[in-house]
């Protein structure tokens, strides 16, 4: 990564209120039979959010957004 992305990462983090496995829970939860296989920041909308990547009970990929802040899921 570069000087100024992992800057922008770590600033992300800082802001944070949930944890990346928190996030992964909660999408996880959203799917039925949901895993998470990548989970990571993002910047969406002036937002910061997980995007979540998993694979749901019929081997189909998924992404769910969790807003970093409140929990919620976005999209």
């Amino acid at each position: 990564c570069t000087l100024a992305g992992c800057a922008s990462q770590e600033t992300m983090a800082k802001n944070a209120r949930i944890s990346t496995s928190e996030a992964a829970r909660i999408a996880e939860n959203s799917v039925p039979g949901g895993r998470a296989k990548e989970t990571h920041l993002e910047q969406e909308r002036g937002r910061t959010v997980y995007e979540v990547e998993l694979v749901d009970n019929r081997n189909n990929a998924q992404t769910v957004w969790v807003d970093a802040e409140s929990g919620r899921i976005v999209e």
